[in-house]
């Protein structure tokens, strides 16, 4: 049987965004919102052709999801029952996407509480379910940013975007092509969830997260597991 790289997770971060939201102010402007919809298309709700919007409540989203708030990147966009989407400014190519941003941050936080200069990382995974740009990869401005050696490359694998990363840089550290690796794990899922649909209006939010991957004879970090 061969042999098997016990690994451990060195360190941990987190970025989230300024801005959260209150199961209680989503409801609200949900529910203003069905109240125009549905007294704009009052006609021809009355007249059977269009369906009536149903309200929204607090308790109906605990029940479906166990979510009471959520962090955004825009909380006005999202609130606003004229736009109901968050307002990100689109950055020049020239300039570092947020996705790298968020990644960036919580990347430190994940070096810092592992106790490991960048110089230990050997690549940078950075596995999320939505890119912002085709490239560059995000993980080569995670890379360039926090001045890590070695390579660096994307995944895409939906919700399971960040368990798979750990089994590839699992993989990688088996096979000697690793000392350590850096996931990160930054999420924009606001920009792409329907703020006027009941039924999922408040399932996502903005976050990015960070491990250390290394083996546990190698680990340094006060927190390992």
């Amino acid at each position: 049987m061969a042999d098997v790289t016990a690994l451990a997770l060195t360190g941990t971060g987190i970025y989230t965004p300024a801005h959260s939201i209150s199961n209680e102010e989503l409801v609200a402007a949900f529910n203003e919102y069905v109240r125009r919809y549905n007294e704009a298309h009052s006609d021809a709700i009355a007249a059977g052709t269009v369906a009536q919007l149903l309200d929204s409540s607090v308790d109906f989203i605990v029940k479906a999801s166990g979510i009471k708030s959520r962090y955004v990147m825009d909380k006005a966009g999202v609130l606003d029952p004229d736009i109901m989407c968050p307002r990100i400014p689109e950055r020049p190519n020239d300039q570092i996407s947020i996705l790298a941003e968020m990644a960036i941050a919580a990347g430190r936080d994940a070096l810092a509480a592992a106790e490991r200069k960048t110089s230990d990382i050997d690549a940078v995974i950075v596995s999320c379910a939505n890119s912002q740009r085709a490239y560059p990869a995000i993980a080569i401005e995670v890379q360039n940013a926090l001045g890590i050696d070695g390579y660096a490359f994307d995944m895409n694998v939906g919700c399971a975007s960040a368990a798979f990363a750990l089994q590839i840089a699992s993989d990688l550290i088996a096979k000697g092509d690793a000392r350590a690796v850096l996931i990160c794990s930054p999420e924009i899922c606001s920009g792409h969830l329907d703020f006027r649909d009941r039924d999922s209006h408040f399932i996502f939010g903005d976050a990015a997260a960070a491990l250390v991957v290394e083996p546990v004879e190698a680990a340094k970090g006060r927190n390992s597991w």
